[in-house]
């Protein structure tokens, strides 16, 4: 006896659920496109990606309207609102099914954009990083000659005495030696220098690959899943409309 009577009511909130959750979708959408940055590949593929991730919203919508459509049709209630409503919500499966595969193309190419861009600026912060530490090289080598004068002026004043006179006069013997002889002092810097340079360039090859497999896998994922909606949508749109269209022809 309570099954009629809830029928209308069950019908009612299916469709009112379905649509919630399509025009919370829409707006989100519109939200979007007001701050639209087209040239900014970082933006297009956050844009993308939270288009695609939140893009079961209007389909979990969808199925709820239909739902309710289908109860109201077996209840024998069906309006001609209703039927507006169901080819309305069959173009937007539609519109919805060429985003989604417009989607695919355009992510795909705004995360490479992005990771080129990440990956020069690697590049330029590991430039800048060898640039310092070629700074610092030529830095040691300039500071020899004031070095080596402030060490002759203290022992010719006498401010070193027994031991520390020998220590100070080898420290010279040191210094002499790396001033005239650049293979020497090249042999004293070497060491040091390249085991900061292949740390530097260590990490930039680390880097970039990190970058290229998140892209990778970031691409991968946003597109196939888009392209499983676009599918999803434009299946939902074409068979509902052709059924709308030609279904009528074929009874008569």
């Amino acid at each position: 006896m309570k099954s009629p009577s809830l029928t209308p009511l069950t019908s009612f909130i299916l469709k009112l659920v379905g649509g919630v959750l399509i025009l919370s979708y829409l707006i989100d959408l519109v939200l979007y496109l007001t701050a639209a940055n087209f040239q900014n590949n970082q933006w297009v593929m956050t844009l993308t990606t939270q288009l695609v991730d939140r893009g079961f919203i209007p389909l979990v919508g969808l199925a709820a309207l239909f739902a309710g459509f289908w109860i109201e049709s077996t209840a024998d209630t069906a309006r001609e609102s209703s039927q507006g409503l169901k080819l309305a919500a069959l173009w937007l499966a539609s519109v919805l099914g060429l985003m989604f595969l417009l989607i695919v193309p355009l992510n795909v190419n705004a995360t490479r954009l992005a990771a080129e861009e990440q990956v020069n600026k690697i590049g330029q912060e590991a430039s800048k990083a060898e640039a310092q530490l070629d700074t610092q090289v030529q830095q040691f080598k300039a500071q020899l000659d004031p070095q080596l004068a402030v060490l002759d002026q203290a022992i010719k004043g006498g401010q070193f005495q027994g031991a520390q006179l020998e220590q100070a006069k080898k420290q010279q013997e040191q210094l002499q030696r790396l001033k005239s002889d650049p293979k020497a002092l090249e042999a004293q810097i070497a060491p040091e220098r390249d085991k900061k340079l292949k740390e530097i360039r260590d990490q930039r090859k680390q880097l970039e690959e990190q970058t290229y497999r998140g892209a990778l896998q970031t691409g991968m994922r946003v597109g196939l899943i888009s392209l499983l909606l676009a599918i999803v949508y434009a299946l939902i749109g074409w068979t509902g409309l052709r059924q709308m269209f030609y279904a009528p022809e074929r009874n008569h």
